[in-house]
């Protein structure tokens, strides 16, 4: 019969902060939404990740929102914003504890 350690609480807190830093490093380097195909939105994103908030910046036309992936708490979603030119940011909405990444909806 296999063994299986039990892992607690503080050691389980730990695996999901070290995953949410990896989330946070990799999403400060400036992860990208690609440009639509003609006929669709045509919008390029960035994004960055801090402790508890964050922001979307994008370039292009179209109807997008902020949404904030939280660590031990449900995601946070922004309002809807449509725009038809230039370069808008958009701060995330601020999670209690600490934010894993922060991503674009378009409508």
């Amino acid at each position: 019969m296999p063994h299986f350690a039990a892992i607690s609480g503080e050691e389980e807190m730990n695996k999901r902060r070290i995953a949410a830093a990896v989330v946070g490093a990799t999403a400060l380097l400036g992860l990208s939404v690609p440009n639509a195909s003609a006929g669709e939105q045509a919008l390029s994103c960035k994004t960055s990740v801090g402790n508890t908030g964050g922001w979307a910046e994008c370039t292009g036309s179209g109807t997008w929102r902020v949404l904030s992936i939280c660590s031990f708490e449900q995601d946070r979603y922004g309002t809807w914003g449509t725009q038809s030119g230039g370069t808008t940011r958009r701060y995330a909405p601020d999670c209690t504890w600490e934010m894993a990444s922060v991503r674009v909806e378009m409508k």
